[in-house]
C-alpha cells in the first residue's frame, strides 16, 4: 500500500511539473519594422494595460517627417504565450524570436528600439 502511495505522489509531482508553463515574454516597447521602405518608417508601440496590451501602429513619412498614429488596438497573450490581436478578419499573432530578440508577426519583423 505504501508503494502505491509513493508512486502516486511521484506521478502527481511529475504531472504538476509538466503543467508549469514558462511566463510569457514582455512585449511592451517600441518595435521598428526592419523592412526598408524609401518613403515610410513603420513602428509598433506596444504598451501594457494590466494583463493585456495596446498596440499602436505608427507611420512616419521620411520626406516630410510627419507621423501618423493609428488608434490603439487591444491585444492579449494567448495560452501559447503569443501576443494575439483581433484584426476583424481573424487573429494576428506576434512572437519574440528567442535567437534574435525580434518581434515576428503579420508577415513582418520588428526590432526593439532601445
Amino acid at each position: 500500500m505504501k508503494k502505491i502511495q509513493f508512486f502516486s505522489a511521484m506521478l502527481l509531482a511529475v504531472l504538476l511539473t509538466a503543467c508549469k508553463q514558462s511566463p510569457a515574454p514582455d512585449y511592451a516597447g517600441t518595435w521598428q519594422n526592419t523592412a526598408v521602405d524609401p518613403q515610410l518608417e513603420n513602428a509598433l508601440i506596444i504598451s501594457k494595460n494590466g494583463e493585456n496590451y495596446f498596440i499602436t501602429n505608427t507611420l512616419k513619412d521620411k520626406q516630410s517627417g510627419k507621423s501618423e498614429k493609428k488608434n490603439p488596438v487591444p491585444a492579449s497573450v494567448a495560452e501559447s504565450g503569443l501576443l494575439a490581436v483581433n484584426s476583424g478578419t481573424g487573429a494576428v499573432e506576434f512572437a519574440i524570436d528567442e535567437k534574435t530578440g525580434n518581434l515576428v508577426g503579420s508577415g513582418s519583423i520588428y526590432k526593439k528600439v532601445k
